[in-house]
Formats: C-alpha cells, structure tokens, sequence
C-alpha cells in the first residue's frame, strides 16, 4: 500500500465575514473583498448563519476561488457563529469583518507586506466608517466619517497598557486589538483555545476578542491607516440593541442572537451599550487577568461613561440615571459625582465637515447623498482616493513607548499622539488638535520624575478652562501626590495661560512617580448650555506640562485640609 502524502499551504490571511440572511449589505462587502489584488496571499470565508442559499448563490456567483462559503443547518448564537466562522479558516493572521463592513482596496497588500515577516501578533487600526442610508435614525444616514493621518505612521502600543486604560474607561473600547479592526496571528488565537476551550466568549465577540489579544500579547502595532470600514445599518446588532429600541433583549431577536445571558452580580440591568461591554470585562478579568491589579474595572468611570452618553437614548434617560444610581450603591462611590447632561429631545446629531484634528490628521464627516454613495462600497471608493500610502516600517524595530511620561524641564503636550498623553490616567476625554479636555468631576495624572529635584519647584501648566456666561468661574482643587491642597482658579476674563503648582520632592513615590489629583467645581457641556452639539462636560484643557526649576513664582493659594 503506498501512502501519498498532500501538501496543504495555508494561506498568510483570512478575511472572515460571518452572517445572517443580510444579502442586502454583505453583497457589497464582499465586492470589497473581490477587489483586493489578485497576487495577494489570502483567503476569504463566508459563513451563513442558518443557510440562507441567496447567500450562497452570491458567494458562488463571484467565481472567484479566493472565496469559500460554509453553512449552518440552524441559527446560531452571534458568540457560537462567530466561533464556527473562525473553525473555517486557515490562515496564518486572521481578521473578521461584519456583513455591513468593507475592506479598503489596499487592505490585503498591505497587510502581506507588514506580516510576512512574521514580526508581531497583532496588526490593529481604527476603522473608517460609514452609516448607510437603511440606518434607523435620520440624521445619521449616509454619512462617512474618516480620520486620515497624511504620515501614516505606525506605533507600538504596549497591550497591558491599553487595558488598564479601557478597563477605566479612559479609552474607547475601539482601541483594542480586536479581531474585528486587527489581524490576529494563529498562535493567539491557539492560546485563548487553550485556556477558555474557545476563541470567542462573552457577548460581544468583537470587544471580548479585542480584551483576550491584549490579554495575551506584550504589545501590539497600531496603524494609523485603517484597512477597513465599520458599517452601520439597520441590521447592525449593537445599534438596534442600545440605541434603535429599548428592550431588545427581551425580544425573539435578543433571544437569538445572545442565547441566555447570565446575570452580573457587580452589574446592574445590562440594557446599555457601557454594561454589556463591562460584563463582558469582568468575564476576562477573571479568566485571563485575575492576578493583575492594575488591570480593573473601575466602576465608577463607568457609571460617568453611562452619563456621558445619556443623551444617546433619550427615551432611556431615567433608566439610565437610576443604572448610575444602583452602581454608586453597589461599589460604594457617591452619585453625586458623576455629572449628568441635562436631558435633550434627541440623539445629538453627527458633524460635517472637515477640519484638522492635529498635525498632519484631517477629518472628513461627509454627507454620502451629496456625494452619490449608496453602500459601503462606494464610501471606500471615495474616501480610498484621500488616504495616502503606507510608509515603510519595520514592525521588529518599533519600541513600546514608555508608560508614565517623563516630567522635567521639557514640555510634555497632550496633543493628539503627544509626548504626555500616557500620563492621562482618570476623568480625560480623547486628545485633541491642541490640547485635552477634562470630563469628570475628579481627574487624575501621573508621570515619572527624573531627576528628583533637590528643593521645591513648580510644575507648570499650559492649560485653558471651559468657562462661559453660563457658568463663569472654575475652581479646580489639585493635589500633588500627598502633598497639601493647592487651587487653581479660571474664570471668563482670566481662561487661559499659565498656572502654577508647588511640587515638594518628599512627595514623589520611592519608584519615582507622581501623581497629581483635580478636583473640578462644575463641570458643564457646551450642549447644557446651548453653545453647541458637544455633551461632554468640559472643565479644565491641558496643553503643557512641565516643571520649572528656576525662581519661583509668587505663591498660590493653599488650602487646608478643612476646605
């Protein structure tokens, strides 16, 4: 008997599209993904959730052997579909995208050229997106929104990092390495199998995978030019679940695509987008982060991320402030804390337009009805033509930045991509153009000071403050590490410059760090106020830091402990 041995050649990517009887959106998904070049190494899956044969006729019709299509007799669970979808490729690096999503026509090339080295685990990126004209509210139809960076850069980010800051709601969780915007080698995926029995857990499959990659990784690399578009339509799961209705989960619909959903006793009603997340968090906490303290759900921040979002379903205001309520009961914080926005008719609306969003970044909020598009394959098209090429880099040779910023007599900025962003720790929106905006009531910053100086000196802060006739005085209260109570102190004739605080040597940490605390009097949104469609509560802006070791200035005002 002679044995003939076969060769099987896997391919470097799979591009897996899981769906359920959505021909209407996944047909132009997957011209996307025809339209990637021929040479490229990749393969492309289709799973159909419960056989719908439109779908596989479509995926036939393409006549393209890059395509594979696999079906399930029965609906499955999202979690379940997703996890059957990923058992069908063979790729070295696999990514998912959804049936409303699309590639961006360099997406398989340049993905090859980076990965083909082998030189990292993850490949990540913020996607492109695009709402389409079937999206349930009005204002949001049709509309493509972009941020091109015109250096397309790439960094390494450091995993556990990124964690701590989404486990504290300091970042979107946009920003993880999800499976969802990010190629994902083999071997992290074979190492989550290992522990949990399976890849995908949890309800949300694409933020759960984005937590087990970074979980599982050092670091990661991020690109600034994205290689996908997220779709928004109407038949997008976690739109319809949170914003479109008020009660989906107990509807035929939630029954299908989450299964049975276990309570959270740490966790109120999980009919908002924040706690489905946060439950899903706390299901990897315990799974692959238990000893890690540093990696945690903060509560708190969570319940500010419920208010800053209020308005987002307004007809769920008073829910959502009675969810805020039973967080600060069960984890022991004070509601009173949380700064809630007044209550708006509705959904603030998206922008328009362009504008620079820091150097070298532009953003494009586009009406797609004055510019013809009609699917997510024509937003790709247009918005493809903007997008410069990638530079070359080598993924091996990409550093992690460090975690704390450095304070010295350098200026640190807290740009978007500056030099003090990692400092930013508690209470702080994203990095702007020219600075960043305080959004809580209590923020936090922490930095690495070297050297130690030998006397007193000032740290001094480039900074503005949102003050207007509505609200004309912010009083912020700073203390520096456990040192005394210092204030700062804004108001519309006096709302930007410079300000000063005491820096005592004693009160850096053994390990060299130092923490400064603000405590921010009133908090307000331009929406509150009717200045414009922002609903962040806006306090202090930051734009520099750094610590001056020459004559000191006159003295602040100190508090005692009793004020």
């Amino acid at each position: 008997m002679t044995l003939i041995s076969v060769m099987v050649i896997m391919p470097l990517l799979s591009v897996v599209v899981p769906t359920l009887d959505r021909p209407d959106t996944l047909r132009h998904a997957l011209a996307t993904m025809a339209c990637q070049p021929a040479n490229a190494d990749c393969e492309f899956i289709v799973q159909n959730n419960g056989g719908n044969p439109e779908i596989a006729e479509m995926v036939a019709g393409l006549k393209d052997a890059r395509f594979r299509h696999f079906a399930s007799d029965a609906v499955l669970t999202m979690t379940d579909n997703w996890e059957a979808a990923l058992g069908q490729a063979s790729g070295e690096y696999v990514t998912f995208i959804g049936d409303d999503d699309a590639l961006m026509p360099y997406a398989c090339a340049t993905a090859e050229g980076i990965l083909s080295g082998r030189a990292t685990d993850l490949l990540s990126w913020r996607a492109y997106s695009y709402h389409w004209p079937s999206y349930y509210h009005a204002a949001f139809r049709n509309r493509l929104l972009a941020e091109i960076d015109l250096t397309s850069s790439a960094k390494r980010i450091s995993s556990r990092n990124e964690l701590v800051r989404i486990f504290g709601f300091q970042a979107h969780y946009a920003y993880l390495p999800m499976i969802y915007n990010s190629f994902v080698h083999r071997s992290v995926i074979d190492r989550m199998r290992a522990i949990a029995g399976r890849y995908f857990v949890g309800l949300s499959p694409d933020v759960a995978s984005g937590i087990a990659n970074a979980a599982l990784t050092d670091s990661f690399v991020r690109l600034s030019r994205p290689l996908g578009m997220a779709g928004f339509s109407r038949h997008s799961t976690g739109h319809a679940l949170f914003f479109e209705t008020t009660d989906l989960l107990e509807t035929p619909r939630g029954a299908r695509d989450f299964g049975t959903i276990d309570g959270e006793p740490e966790l109120p009603d999980l009919n908002a987008l924040q706690l489905f997340i946060a439950k899903d968090m706390l299901v990897l906490k315990r799974l692959l982060l238990a000893d890690d303290d540093d990696v945690r759900l903060d509560f708190k921040a969570l319940a500010q991320a419920l208010a800053a979002g209020i308005n987002n379903r307004p007809l769920l205001y008073d829910r959502t402030l009675q969810t805020i309520g039973e967080l600060a009961r069960t984890h022991g914080f004070d509601a009173g804390d949380i700064i809630v926005p007044t209550r708006h008719a509705d959904r603030p609306p998206p922008g328009r337009g362009v504008r620079a969003s820091g150097p070298n970044r532009v953003i494009y909020e586009l009406d797609g009805s004055a510019l013809g598009l009609a699917s997510i394959a024509d937003a790709v098209r247009v918005i493809a033509q903007f997008v410069p090429e990638q530079a070359p880099f080598d993924p091996a040779a990409l550093e992690v930045s460090a975690s704390a910023p450095i304070l010295g007599a350098g200026e640190l900025e807290f740009v978007r991509d500056g030099t003090g962003v990692a400092a930013l720790i508690e209470g702080w929106s994203e990095p702007e153009e020219w600075g960043t905006w305080s959004i809580a009531r209590n923020c936090v910053l922490r930095f690495e000071v070297r050297p130690v100086p030998l006397r007193p000196v000032d740290i001094v802060l480039a900074c503005r403050a949102f003050v207007s006739d509505g609200n004309p005085q912010l009083r912020a209260v700073c203390r520096v590490s456990n040192g005394p109570l210092q204030q700062l102190t804004f108001s519309t004739e006096a709302f930007v410059g410079l300000r000063r605080l005491t820096l005592d040597p004693g009160a850096i940490a053994a390990d060299g760090t130092l923490t400064i605390s603000l405590a921010l009097s009133d908090p307000r949104s331009p929406a509150d106020l009717a200045l414009s469609s922002d609903v962040r509560p806006l306090g202090i802006g930051l734009e520099r830091i750094w610590l001056d070791h020459g004559i000191r200035a006159s003295p602040r005002r100190r508090l005692s402990p009793a004020q």
